[in-house]
């Protein structure tokens, strides 16, 4: 008996390995990485340094889940909006990343219209990292995917905002990242912010360490959100050009009820307003922010309609007009009233 049930095991086991109809067990293989370089070209095997593909697009339709592209240094001219559309986990996201240096990727060639942004991100778990991001004919990237990164990234000159989370877009980290010099030339700087989140985002976009500087509109542009937006140590400053707002930090539009908070955050020297409501009805948090120079540096004319607004350790100095509180908690504040 005991013979038997030793051979039955065995085969049992011969079974689940070979595949039979109890189950079988499938080897995992790792992800291929990808490499890019300004001397490499698509007939490449792109699979190491010294086999590169020539171009980012290349690279991109190759990775799959787990996938890293590492993008050596040099200037990339690219005249398509580069898509990141696939469906990855959190345990195998493709990240496209510096090899060295900061790679430049120059999107200048691209003509002015709202289709033609750099990067465009409908998928998930993507991670854009220490590359420069230049002259897109719209925004620099435009995320409307979910759970997505932006590091150490410097998104200039393109022609409407630099970074722009719509549509859905949710569990957007950004970090580290300047976004300067953005300008719609067509309507005279009414639109191109340094950073976006607004019409119809998704739950969990946060932005830290982010400068939003010289842009022709607003630093940071929350309007008709949808849902909060979480700022940590980020800056604003000299935005407003032409015919922009030049807001640092425009925190609401068309009376949508959003909570956003705000902790560590600085407003320079822009046109209009350091830190604007904006018409936001929700009860809006901000934390030891400093309004510095702008015309107005809190303007909070509007209680929420639920709550209160809550203002602790803030600071405003050298303002041109007077601030504006209302509807709030205000604890250890420096204001002009």
């Amino acid at each position: 008996m005991k013979v038997k049930k030793i051979l039955a095991t065995l085969m049992l086991t011969i079974t689940i390995i070979g595949g039979g109809a109890f189950g079988s067990i499938t080897p995992a293989f790792a992800a291929t990485n990808y490499y890019v370089s300004t001397s490499g070209s698509d007939s490449n095997s792109g699979t190491s340094s010294s086999s590169p593909f020539k171009t980012l697009a290349k690279a991109v339709s190759s990775a799959s889940s787990g996938s890293t592209i590492y993008v050596a240094s040099g200037t990339y001219n690219v005249t398509s909006t580069i898509k990141l559309s696939k469906s990855n986990s959190s345990g195998s996201p493709i990240k496209i990343v510096a090899q060295s240096g900061e790679p430049v990727i120059d999107f200048s060639g691209q003509s002015y219209s709202d289709s033609n942004r750099g990067f465009q991100v409908s998928g998930s778990y993507y991670t854009i990292q220490d590359l420069k991001i230049v002259g897109a004919g719209d925004n620099g990237i435009y995320i409307t995917g979910d759970h997505n990164t932006v590091k150490s990234c410097d998104i200039t000159k393109c022609r409407d905002t630099g970074l722009q989370i719509s549509n859905g877009g949710s569990n957007t980290y950004v970090y580290d990242v300047n976004s300067t010099y953005n300008y719609d030339p067509k309507t005279s700087g009414e639109n191109a912010d340094g950073f976006a989140a607004k019409l119809s985002i998704g739950t969990g976009n946060v932005f830290e360490k982010c400068n939003a500087d010289y842009n022709s509109d607003d630093g940071f542009d929350l309007y008709d959100a949808g849902n909060i937006v979480k700022f940590y140590n980020c800056e604003a400053s000299h935005n407003g050009v032409d015919e922009g707002n030049g807001n640092g930090f425009k925190v609401g539009g068309n009376y949508s009820a959003d909570n956003h908070y705000l902790e560590n955050c600085t407003s320079t020297a822009n046109k209009l307003r350091g830190f604007d409501q904006n018409n936001n009805t929700g009860a809006l948090t901000l934390i030891n922010c400093t309004g510095d120079g702008n015309y107005s540096n809190f303007y909070f004319k509007t209680a929420p309609k639920s709550g209160k607004h809550v203002f602790t350790g803030c600071i405003s100095k050298n303002g041109k007009d007077k601030d504006y509180i209302t509807g709030a908690t205000v604890t250890n504040c420096s204001f002009n009233q």
